[in-house]
């Protein structure tokens, strides 16, 4: 398990706090939650490539990523990420487009995809052995 300091887990205990209420507990099934999937906590600068390398080491597809943002619903803006195989000739019909830098922080890729208002996207990650191509929605797009 990754070793964060406290100030890092702070969100994901307000995240489960916020789990106990019946209002965010209805938000979260208009947007898509199921009872029973994981949901992961990463911050909004926190690297693309660690929170994917997280999610295939700590659990598996599908999850939902929760983004603590003060300006959205409820303080959090959410995307569901499910394992695809890799598929090279996919990906050749817009390989740029779909692919993540090692750089790109979480809330990059979640602000690229809210800004063209593209609620769905197959993603690939680059990785130490050979890249994975994810399914990435978002969700909880009202921002308040």
């Amino acid at each position: 398990m990754t070793t964060r300091s406290r100030e890092d887990r702070r969100p994901a205990f307000d995240l489960a706090r916020k789990l106990r209420d019946p209002n965010f507990r209805g938000f979260m099934k208009r947007n898509g939650y199921v009872s029973g999937t994981t949901v992961v906590v990463a911050l909004d600068a926190e690297p693309v490539t660690e929170v994917f390398s997280r999610i295939l080491s700590e659990t598996k597809p599908p999850v939902v990523v929760a983004i603590p943002r003060e300006s959205a619903e409820y303080g959090f803006v959410f995307m569901t990420i499910g394992q695809t195989e890799y598929d090279a000739a996919a990906q050749a019909i817009d390989d740029e487009e779909n692919d993540v830098g090692e750089t790109a922080s979480i809330g990059m890729l979640y602000d690229t995809m809210a800004a063209r208002e593209r609620r769905k996207t197959l993603l690939t990650v680059p990785n130490d052995w050979q890249p994975a191509t994810f399914k990435v929605e978002l969700s909880g797009l009202t921002i308040r």
